[in-house]
């Protein structure tokens, strides 16, 4: 097998990726850890990365997390102030602004789940649509909003509206936790496939849990989307390895 930090570098090297890329989802989806993984993967080619934590939905479980564990490993990180980093108010770093404007590196935002989390674009949407974006919808479809071609349509068009910025591709990470199977993982690629031919919006990847890698070639011969073997760096308190900040 190819050690996966090969892979997600070739990975990465599939788009041409703008200086913005703000990842949303609903609650649960796992975007949060694609953000971490993604943000990896560009390091990885030599890109200047900051990630920008903007979840003003769920403070509890976010990149403000594992922020130290993050910026000892080489990544800018990007919360909200001291002052309100644990709770539940909308307040946004203004740092994220200046980094908008700089010429040199890749911002990667964490939006807050499910359509009222993108809210938090809306003040720096200007600076957003001046710096290129995409806007990158995570799809698990064993979450209630997004379990199906029709709730996945009304949510990015609830996103679209609210945030006045356009959703540009989806990514399929349906999955159970460590209970995932692959017939779940299939049957949540066609379901993200679905609304990707709906939309006509690009389904860039499709997530496979730490518990499949050892199956990602025999995965691979059976779907048509690049598969990214994800790494999780989100660990729960009673997990081995959990290094929340």
């Amino acid at each position: 097998m190819i050690p996966i930090t090969e892979t997600l570098q070739e990975l990465v090297k599939m788009y041409a990726w703008p200086k913005t890329v703000a990842v949303t989802g609903a609650l649960g989806s796992g975007k949060t850890e694609w953000v971490l993984n993604l943000a990896f993967g560009l390091a990885g080619i030599g890109e200047e990365v900051t990630v920008a934590d903007m979840d003003i939905i769920n403070p509890y479980f976010c990149v403000r997390q594992v922020k130290t564990s993050l910026e000892r490993e080489g990544l800018s990180v990007i919360t909200p102030p001291e002052n309100v980093k644990w709770s539940d108010i909308p307040v946004v770093s203004p740092e994220v602004g200046r980094t908008l404007v700089k010429d040199e590196g890749k911002l990667l935002i964490d939006v807050g789940g499910d359509a009222s989390g993108v809210r938090a674009l809306t003040q720096f949407s200007d600076l957003i649509e001046k710096a290129g974006y995409i806007l990158v919808l995570v799809v698990n479809a064993f979450r209630p909003k997004t379990a199906d071609r029709e709730g996945i349509v009304r949510m990015i068009r609830r996103m679209e509206e609210i945030s006045t910025l356009k959703v540009g591709a989806l990514l399929a990470n349906s999955h159970l936790m460590t209970e995932t199977t692959e017939e779940d993982l299939l049957w949540g690629i066609e379901v993200a496939q679905e609304a990707a031919h709906a939309t006509g919006l690009p389904l860039l990847y499709a997530t496979v849990p730490p518990g499949l890698h050892d199956r990602l070639e025999d995965l691979a011969s059976r779907v048509e989307v690049p598969l990214w073997p994800l790494q999780r760096r989100m660990l729960l308190p009673w997990e081995k390895g959990y290094s929340w900040a």
